[in-house]
């Protein structure tokens, strides 16, 4: 568990609970004074409601403000792939309420994956290629990505077309295209990660040639539709290795990218 986030995420019910028992404890107050009596008898009672008030309210708030985790938890645990991989993403990154354990990642991935969760899948062949969590597996992680592949997962494609580029060019250049087919026609209706992959791709010259000038017409188109932050650095740095002339020939390049061209008709979304 993380006891930080923990900690921190108890003290909204926490006063939450301590609002509420306030309230009941003076209005609690207000009936044993119209009552009358002893005051110690009196006392011992408020005492009692108030403690009592707090536990029952601090509980009722904490459960409240919790739900869907508890919600996702208990879907993972009776067996639904997309909450077992959103665990494991939890447990993989130690966000929220779950420290970060690469192996306990990894088993959620796997109960995913068995159930065939593509996205599950390539996190586990990501997981067996570096052996995080898990022995390091390469013909496993092969196994994986294709079967992640196969469902229509691109990310799955380019790793399969990674691992198969050494004993099955062919079937690895295949693979590549059927990626880059998926990620331009996301690209048409204006997906920037889309955009962004493309960039990337032609920077490597995987599936592609490399060319510096088209991956960065790419960014640049992506980076029209909005790339967080540290998206942007990367254009940067891209942008950087660049002449002006090949700034200036990327930058035109980029008017024909993206779903204004898609619209147009003017300009092909593969490269020229």
């Amino acid at each position: 568990m993380n006891w930080t986030v923990l900690r921190i995420e108890a003290l909204l019910p926490l006063v939450q609970g301590l609002g509420l028992t306030l309230l009941a404890s003076a209005a609690f107050a207000f009936r044993l004074h119209r009552q009358g009596g002893r005051s110690g008898v009196a006392l011992r009672r408020f005492l009692r409601f108030a403690a009592m008030g707090f536990l029952v309210t601090f509980t009722l708030a904490s459960l409240w403000n919790s739900r869907h985790a508890l919600a996702g938890v208990t879907r993972a645990l009776r067996g639904r792939p997309r909450d077992q991989y959103a665990l494991g993403l939890l447990r993989q990154s130690g966000r929220g309420f779950l420290a970060r354990d690469a192996g306990k990642a990894a088993a959620w991935f796997r109960k995913a994956a068995d159930h065939g969760d593509p996205d599950a899948q390539l996190a586990l062949a990501r997981a067996s290629l570096r052996g995080e969590g898990i022995p390091r597996n390469p013909v496993e992680a092969q196994r994986l990505a294709l079967a992640s592949a196969a469902a229509g997962n691109t990310d799955a494609m380019l790793l399969a077309g990674d691992l198969l580029k050494g004993q099955d060019p062919a079937r690895s250049q295949a693979l590549y295209q059927q990626a880059l087919g998926l990620l331009r026609a996301r690209a048409g209706r204006g997906e920037a990660e889309a955009m962004l992959t493309l960039g990337l791709l032609h920077l490597q010259g995987r599936g592609v040639p490399a060319d510096p000038v088209e991956s960065y017409a790419w960014m640049l188109a992506a980076n029209r539709r909005g790339l967080p932050p540290l998206e942007r650095v990367l254009l940067v740095l891209t942008g950087n290795r660049l002449t002006p002339a090949q700034r200036a020939q990327a930058a035109e390049r980029a008017k024909a990218l993206g779903p204004s061209a898609a619209k147009r008709g003017d300009a092909p979304l593969s490269p020229p």
